[in-house]
């Protein structure tokens, strides 16, 4: 018995956290109908619980979307895993890529933190690195890179985010080119409002 009850309690976890992820635009639209139903009926209890759904079914849909933005393949590096994480307000989705043996760490900052960075960024460019800017795919990009050899690149995305290109491995003049192949103004679109 205490077998079946174990396994029971585990299935239905694990077919509750893969429904929870599993967002979709009729789930989205669902909570929202009903938030706007309870309102009518002067539930706004309810309405505010309906409308905490329909709010994170969105976010789930839109983050999916920007998920899909990273590319398997960019200028003949590999991608390898993408991690997403989501705390607070702020959601880091980072990806690895791979060319013989060379890595690039990709990482996409939005929310809360993304704007917050961007000024630091550009409050960071008297410290260190060389703080030029150029334009790439019509976005501003922050050269960081530094005189020992770590570049990074950093992307101020006008949807509000933060995506950072950076490489150990590469100056930043052999970073570059993976930089104006990534697709940024694609998934800057994606993360528009």
């Amino acid at each position: 018995m205490k077998q079946q009850t174990v396994f029971l309690v585990s299935t239905l976890l694990l077919v509750g956290s893969q429904t929870a992820m599993a967002q979709t635009a009729e789930d989205a639209a669902t909570a929202c109908t009903e938030a706007a139903r309870l309102i009518g009926e002067d539930d706004l209890t309810g309405a505010l619980d309906e409308a905490k759904w329909c709010v994170e079914s969105l976010q789930q849909l839109r983050q999916q979307v920007t998920l899909t933005v990273f590319p398997d393949s960019v200028n003949g590096y590999m991608g390898g895993e993408v991690d997403n994480q989501s705390a607070m307000g702020m959601t880091i989705i980072e990806r690895t890529y791979s060319k013989d043996d060379s890595t690039i760490s990709v990482s996409l900052t939005t929310g809360v933190a993304g704007g917050g960075l961007a000024a630091l960024a550009q409050l960071g460019m008297g410290m260190g690195g060389t703080g030029k800017k150029i334009r790439v795919q019509k976005r501003t990009v922050l050269d960081m890179s530094d005189a020992n050899g770590e570049s990074q690149y950093m992307v101020q995305l006008k949807s509000g985010g933060m995506l950072t290109m950076s490489s150990s491995d590469l100056n930043a003049e052999k970073l570059l080119p993976f930089v104006r192949e990534f697709p940024i103004a694609e998934l800057d679109d994606a993360l528009a409002p």
